[in-house]
């Protein structure tokens, strides 16, 4: 394309570490790149769809920045280039069945979950640490994370206006990342919310808890087999 080509040319050619639009095109790319990524419903945008329609959106937000910190973490260790799993196999190992037996828990629980009687707005309320934390714990265990934002790495170093040489594009990078699946795993929580009242005209709680649950069962049989079949 004749437009970007002149943009890489001449924008970024005399100076293309430290020219500060080529922070901006870090953290645009990256964030752009983590939202498209987390489209495929995965734990966190599957469990921040079921707290906003349980609970509310502002419970499913904490559920969802728990997921975005790990997100982010990973981003920086792979930023750093501290191949764990290289060096540590047993990590990826335990990671691979961690994974496994808490999407089967929050599974089994979902899926015997009583119908609460208790209105939105109390149960807003509840536990939002707690919430924060289920964030946390749904992509810790996510071993593919650190692999994907090493690939993505290796991608940007074959190109001078994407290759990270400094500390203000290792920040862009990690708010990249974090900024991405934030914003692709809100829009699931918003459009839940709006929709509320058409989800639960053909689906009651009961109805929705089960499918939500077997959902996750699935996400963890689906590990189950890529871990026997690798």
């Amino acid at each position: 394309m004749p437009c970007l080509k002149f943009f890489k040319d001449n924008l970024l050619k005399k100076s293309p570490n430290h020219y500060p639009l080529k922070t901006f095109i870090v953290y645009f790319i990256t964030a752009l790149i983590s939202y498209i990524a987390t489209i495929p419903p995965g734990p966190l945008s599957v469990y921040v769809v079921h707290s906003t329609l349980q609970k509310n959106i502002r419970i499913a937000i904490l559920v969802a920045l728990g997921g975005v910190l790990c997100e982010s973490t990973y981003a920086y260790l792979a930023i750093e280039g501290l191949m764990i799993f290289d060096k540590y196999p047993e990590i990826e190992y335990w990671m691979q069945r961690v994974i496994i037996i808490l999407l089967f828990g929050v599974g089994i629980v979902t899926f015997f979950q009583k119908q609460s009687k208790i209105e939105y707005e109390k149960v807003s309320l509840n536990n939002p640490f707690f919430s924060f934390i289920k964030g946390i714990s749904l992509s810790l265990f996510n071993p593919a994370l650190l692999p994907f934002w090493v690939v993505v790495l290796l991608s940007y170093g074959k190109y001078d206006w994407l290759k990270i040489t400094s500390s203000i594009q290792k920040t862009s990078f990690v708010l990249g990342a974090g900024t991405g699946t934030f914003l692709l795993v809100y829009t699931y929580a918003f459009l839940a919310d709006r929709k509320r009242n058409l989800i639960f005209k053909y689906l009651s709680d009961e109805r929705l808890n089960k499918l939500i649950a077997c959902i996750f069962i699935g996400l963890a049989l689906l590990q189950l087999v890529n871990l026997l079949v690798n």
